[in-house]
């Protein structure tokens, strides 16, 4: 019995091939990657439907044609084929990166290709490539590096290093600027060795920052000191936050940058210095001061305990200046500055507050007044005890170093909770002060509560001086001046206030505010704009013109800036004859800047007008005054004028001005010519013009302009001058 059983026919053979040849080509044509193979010459034998997409093309048409039939890009066509000549040559796999064109869009794909060498059933070399697009990864993997670098680019430029913290593995990488400003080498530092290098009254900040941001997430954000490698001890600016945290929500990962702010914090405390300590002694200026009295009263508020500021002003210090030059007197103040600093608390102040000057305030000395006032006498008498052992300063020169001590008058005022004001304390340390001097210095004195009536009263009259000098309150009065011959030549115009309510008031009422206010300068050009107006008046009448007037003016008028050129200003306004107005000083302005005041009083003096030198004898009067200074007229104090009959040194001390004045050729005006006998000494002894009681009391201009006239009349007021 026959059978065919000898296996399928060649034909159902062939089929089975067909169909497992087809359903490979699917497959690789589903295989959205490319896959190719190439002949030595680089043409395409094989490729698959995502190959001939990305050329524009069908599997058919790439058969035997090379890349850059369909790019259009002969570089790149020989590029493709020297590599897989290369590949087959040496005949092993290789993995490769390379580009290719799409030509749908001209866009440039990056592959990763494994290539590998074969022959194929004619022995000839081929190689069959197959391709992984990796354009995507390959594109963020381009902008991670350009992003890395562009961080470094500007952390070198901001001048910032930058670290991450793996809280699991404890490991911490650091950039290149982190090693450039800390100093320590990236592949040796480590957490330990970071904290390691914090100075050590900072670690415990840093690792409570650090602690605050891993358990609350509170923002790292801090400054603190590090020792670098080669010993130098920087500041660091540190900042951090989280990034990552693990599934549990615990911090895994923490970035964060630094920065050298070594430099910042020095100019920062350069200018604090400048701002609020004294550059000499290096102690509290007045700006901090005044701070430190605020936190002060704030903190007796919140503790209940009394607190004290004291004025410590040093006697005669101008004494050690004027002998030994201004140096030895800096010298002086540095050693003071530091004993005094050396008798409080930490928390207590002590503060230079100008000149020969400091102020000390003491906290939390009791909470009951009388108690605190009893301690803060106590430490008054340790600071006038340190203050009065000698110091020894150096000379220059040379000369022998020189054991020297001083004195010092203290002020103290004591503040409760809920009383006074910081702006209060200084001015009630200050009156207290004044109390300490009056009673012959080298003492203290705690402020009188009575003395606080004498504060609201000069604050009221100074109101009411300003409000009056708005409205027009004050009138000139004028005291004759006589000559030898007793006719009336000149008058002194002196001013009045005529007060709302108290009624006329002469100067001794009100003129000691006026010149511990800045109302002094306003109200002597309303008295110099008064007097020349007057003036201008007389001038304008015969019997008058012969009249010369003169003015007090103070020696703050002087010192001021523009005194040269408001003088000058009222004067031209005014149109009168220079000739006739006199400007009386007194030596004061000599305390001020000699050199300046002399050249302001010889520009006016070219402007026509001239000087009189009043209170002559009762300060510091020397000859060289009138050698310096361009004074014509000096005027005999009343004190001299009203002793001389009975005191032998009035006597002589009224000699020998009327001396000077004769022998300098400056006339001498006498005041304080009360008696008849006063007048006849003065004739004798050759006194050009006398003014006094025994003439007349300063009257209004209408009493004045009468004795001018040689009309009778009577005045029953006794103004002090």
């Amino acid at each position: 019995m026959g059978s065919n059983y000898m296996g399928d026919s060649p034909q159902s053979q062939l089929e089975a091939e067909r169909e497992k040849n087809r359903l490979l080509s699917d497959i690789v044509n589903a295989i959205p990657e490319p896959i190719l193979a190439k002949d030595w010459d680089g043409n395409f034998v094989f490729v698959n439907s995502y190959v001939a997409k990305l050329y524009g093309t069908t599997p058919e048409e790439m058969i035997g044609k090379e890349d850059s039939f369909f790019t259009g890009n002969k570089e790149q066509g020989k590029f493709f084929k020297e590599n897989v000549q290369s590949v087959m040559r040496r005949f092993e796999p290789e993995t490769v990166y390379e580009d290719s064109t799409d030509s749908n869009t001209g866009e440039i794909r990056h592959f990763q290709s494994l290539k590998i060498p074969f022959k194929n059933s004619n022995g000839e070399l081929n190689i069959a490539v197959i391709a992984q697009d990796i354009t995507e990864i390959t594109e963020l993997k381009n902008l991670a590096e350009f992003n890395s670098k562009r961080l470094e680019h500007v952390l070198a430029v901001s001048r910032e290093g930058m670290w991450d913290w793996n809280t699991k593995t404890n490991e911490v990488l650091f950039s290149e600027g982190w090693e450039k400003i800390t100093g320590v080498h990236r592949s040796k530092a480590s957490f330990s060795d970071f904290m390691a290098r914090v100075v050590e009254e900072d670690k415990q900040r840093v690792a409570d920052a650090l602690q605050a941001l891993l358990e609350n997430n509170i923002p790292y954000d801090i400054e603190f000191r590090f020792k670098r490698p080669d010993g130098e001890v920087i500041w660091l600016w540190d900042r951090g936050s989280i990034v990552e945290c693990d599934e549990d929500g615990k911090p895994l990962l923490l970035v964060g940058i630094i920065q050298d702010v070594t430099q910042q914090k020095i100019d920062q405390a350069k200018i604090e210095s400048l701002a609020f300590y004294d550059p000499l002694t290096k102690l509290p200026n007045r700006a901090l001061l005044s701070d430190r009295l605020g936190l002060a009263l704030d903190r007796c508020k919140r503790s209940g305990k009394c607190g004290a500021v004291f004025f410590v002003d040093l006697d005669n210090f101008k004494n050690l200046n004027d002998t030994y030059g201004h140096q030895a007197g800096d010298d002086l103040l540095v050693v003071l500055g530091a004993r005094l600093n050396a008798l409080v608390r930490g928390d207590d102040t002590v503060a230079r507050f100008g000149g020969d000057e400091f102020v000390i305030v003491l906290n939390d000395l009791d909470t009951d007044p009388r108690k605190a006032a009893i301690k803060a006498k106590l430490i008054a008498q340790d600071i006038r005890s340190s203050i009065g052992k000698n110091v020894s300063i150096k000379l220059n020169n040379n000369r022998p170093a020189i054991e020297y001590s001083v004195t010092a008058s203290i002020g103290i005022t004591i503040f409760e909770p809920d009383l006074r004001q910081a702006s209060e304390l200084l001015q009630l340390a200050d009156l207290a002060l004044y109390q300490a001097k009056s009673s012959g210095r080298d003492d203290y004195a705690v402020f009188d509560p009575v003395i606080q009536g004498e504060i609201e009263k000069t604050v009221r009259l100074e109101k009411e001086l300003r409000h009056s000098l708005i409205q027009g309150d004050f009138v000139l009065h004028y005291q004759p001046q006589f000559d030898v011959d007793q006719h009336l030549v000149a008058a002194e115009a002196l001013i009045r206030w005529v007060h709302p309510e108290r009624g006329l008031l002469g100067p001794i009422e009100f003129i000691s505010v006026v010149e511990g206010s800045n109302l002094i300068t306003p109200m002597g050009e309303w008295v110099l704009t008064e007097a020349c107006r007057q003036l201008k008046e007389w001038e304008s009448d015969s019997r008058y013109q012969h009249l010369r007037v003169s003015i007090n003016t103070s020696a703050k008028q002087v010192w001021s800036g523009d005194f040269v050129s408001n003088v000058k200003r009222i004067v031209s306004d005014s149109g009168i004859d220079r000739s006739k107005l006199r400007l009386e000083i007194t030596e004061t302005v000599l305390l001020g800047d000699t050199s300046d005041v002399i050249g302001k009083l010889n520009e006016l003096v070219d402007f026509g007008l001239s000087f009189s030198l009043d209170d002559f004898g009762t300060g510091y009067s020397s000859p060289s005054y009138l050698k310096h200074l361009p004074i014509s007229e000096l005027k005999v104090d009343h004190s001299f004028t009203r002793g001389l009959l009975d005191d032998e040194m009035d006597l002589v001390m009224v000699k020998s001005i009327i001396g000077l004045g004769q022998n300098f050729g400056i006339s001498v005006v006498a005041e304080g010519v009360e008696k008849e006998a006063h007048l006849d000494v003065l004739k004798g002894l050759g006194c050009d013009l006398f003014q006094g009681y025994y003439f007349s009391h300063p009257v209004p201009v209408s009493e004045f302009v009468a004795l001018v006239d040689g009309k009778p009349w009577t005045h029953s007021i006794d103004w002090s001058q």
